[in-house]
């Protein structure tokens, strides 16, 4: 199942992992959905189907997913390059990254995290394990859910 998701020469390189998670802001918690670009991915294991991640250390995004304990992994095809891009270097804490964006935040199946509505196919991951790399933790998601553009 998971090499039919993501072994497509459509999709670009880098992907666009969405999370919510509870995030303090100036004292106050709330509950913040965000999106960054990882560069660094793969498929993990077929079983359990797992799949990792490597998110910067000093990134926001790696506090909201030990926080979650869940994220999804949404990949973008060639021609929404840009829409990746963009996303570099932004930091969700204090905008609503699928606004800046331009794309549609839409309900999960498996978790709590929501997805790309644009994705050309997505990965919904239970956190399994996380390990500290460097400059990088690395974290390793249970695939509790995936679909492609035939089946979203």
């Amino acid at each position: 199942m998971l090499s039919n998701i993501i072994n497509r020469d459509d999709l670009y390189s880098k992907v666009l992992v969405s999370v919510r998670a509870p995030h303090a802001v100036f004292g106050k918690v709330e509950m913040k959905d965000s999106i960054s670009v990882v560069d660094w991915h793969m498929p993990a294991s077929i079983s359990p189907m797992s799949y990792v991640i490597s998110v910067r250390s000093d990134d926001t995004m790696r506090d909201m997913i030990r926080s979650a304990g869940n994220f999804v992994v949404n990949f973008m095809g060639h021609e929404q390059k840009s829409i990746v891009l963009s996303c570099e270097g932004q930091d969700g804490l204090f905008m609503d990254l699928f606004e800046f964006l331009g794309v549609s935040k839409l309900d999960s199946e498996k978790v709590e995290s929501p997805r790309v509505g644009e994705a050309k196919a997505v990965l919904e991951c239970e956190l399994m394990q996380e390990m500290d790399s460097g400059d990088h933790t690395v974290f390793i998601g249970r695939v509790l859910g995936g679909k492609s553009e035939q089946n979203l």
